[in-house]
Parts: structure tokens; C-alpha cells; sequence
């Protein structure tokens, strides 16, 4: 019986050095303010064994929306900042038909887009297909 009290022990404490050392990470300020985001991002590295037309996405983010698309078909929604994350609440897409490589590239696009990441002066987005990096095109 006297080990059942340091074991459960051990365990509050190991769990509580882990909420520790996670917290700062969460709570981290943004590398980008939202007034800073405002403007249109281009792909700087697709994921890999994607089509080539991936290339053409772009992210767009204005004083409240957030937009994407690669050239045929898009989609945006609201967004907040909290820390380094970027979420994208209730969005809609367009559904024209046009070449399947871009409704490829729009799925692929779609997997990623309702949460994005800040890392330094890019912006992530983890697809389907791997990750995506998108940097300041104006």
C-alpha cells in the first residue's frame, strides 16, 4: 500500500513538469501580429509528389477573411490569431468544374486550410499530402 501513494505521486508530478514545459509553447506570441498577415501569400514549398499546379495557390488574408485557391475553385472563412495559430472558422468553396489537376490541388488545399501555423515569416498549412510553406507575395 505504501507504494501505491508514491507511484500516483510520481505521476502528478511528472504530469505537471509536462504541462510546465509544454505551457510556454502555447502561450508563445505570434512572429506575425494579424495586422501582418493582411495581404496575399504564395507557396514557397509545396509538399512533396504533389501536381506542379500546387505551385499556383495562393493564401489571401484581409482585416477579418481568410481566402484561398489555386486558380479555378476557392474557399475563405473568418479567422482568429491565438499564439502562433491560425484557425479558420466557418468557410465556403466554390465548386466550378475546371481542370482536375487544380480540384486536386483544391483538395489538397481544403485538407489544410482551417488550421494554419506562423513560423517566423511564413505561414504553414499541414495537407493531406504533407506540408506546405506560403511566404509574403506582396
Amino acid at each position: 500500500m505504501h507504494s501505491q501513494p508514491k507511484s500516483r505521486r510520481a505521476r502528478v508530478a511528472l504530469s505537471f513538469l509536462a504541462l510546465v514545459a509544454l505551457a510556454p509553447a502555447g502561450c508563445a506570441p505570434p512572429s506575425l501580429s494579424e495586422a501582418e498577415l493582411v495581404g496575399t501569400w504564395a507557396v514557397s514549398r509545396s509538399p512533396a509528389g504533389v501536381p506542379p499546379e500546387f505551385a499556383m495557390a495562393t493564401i489571401e488574408f484581409t482585416d477579418e477573411y481568410a481566402f484561398t485557391g489555386a486558380g479555378c475553385n476557392g474557399a475563405g472563412g473568418a479567422y482568429s490569431v491565438r499564439g502562433n495559430a491560425i484557425r479558420i472558422g466557418s468557410w465556403a468553396a466554390t465548386e466550378v468544374g475546371c481542370d482536375p489537376k487544380l480540384h486536386e490541388v483544391e483538395d489538397l488545399l481544403y485538407s489544410g486550410f482551417t488550421e494554419l501555423t506562423i513560423e517566423g515569416e511564413e505561414i504553414v498549412m499541414s495537407t493531406s499530402a504533407g506540408e506546405a510553406r506560403f511566404v509574403r507575395e506582396d
